[in-house]
């Protein structure tokens, strides 16, 4: 750095004038290059990118809106091409509440089932019938008495939902 000092030292004032000129020059031609000309450039391309990509989401959105219906329809139409017994045999297996089961026989309507449970833990018939909820199976009628131990005995009618 002293050797540049020495050499700049030497110079007459119009040659330094010169070359402080040249690197003021340079200076502004690097900013220019590496910062100001790709920071511009990126900007102009964000400018023209982002109203194409907002266009996009809101065609998106939109078709979001139009398949919702269509994917809830489908969702309840197979979940509806399983018989009702054979849900509510499978979620009582799930559930381990298939030992507490004492009869199952169709309801007064077309459509309904009638579960008799016996000696059943209350918290564990709470959580079946959440499991049946998601399924698509709703509770029509219910009748709950105490057993002894804290038990539960439980008369009630399934239905699809609608």
């Amino acid at each position: 750095m002293t050797y540049f000092r020495q050499l700049f030292g030497n110079l007459n004032a119009r040659e330094r004038r010169v070359l402080a000129l040249g690197a003021v020059v340079l200076v502004l031609i690097l900013v220019y290059t590496l910062v100001w000309a790709p920071w511009h450039d990126a900007l102009r391309r964000l400018r023209t990118q982002v109203p194409a990509k907002q266009a996009t989401l809101s065609s998106m959105q939109e078709q979001a809106k139009q398949a919702k219906p269509l994917l809830k329809l489908q969702n309840n139409k197979s979940k509806n091409d399983v018989p009702l017994l054979t849900v509510v045999e499978n979620t009582a297996a799930t559930a381990k509440m298939r030992g507490v089961i004492r009869r199952m026989s169709p309801g007064d309507q077309e459509g309904q089932v009638k579960v008799w449970l016996t000696e059943a833990s209350f918290d564990s018939w709470l959580l079946w019938l959440e499991q049946l909820r998601k399924e698509a199976v709703e509770v029509v009628s219910s009748t709950i008495s105490r057993s002894e131990g804290g038990k539960v005995n439980i008369r009630m009618t399934l239905q699809r939902s609608v």
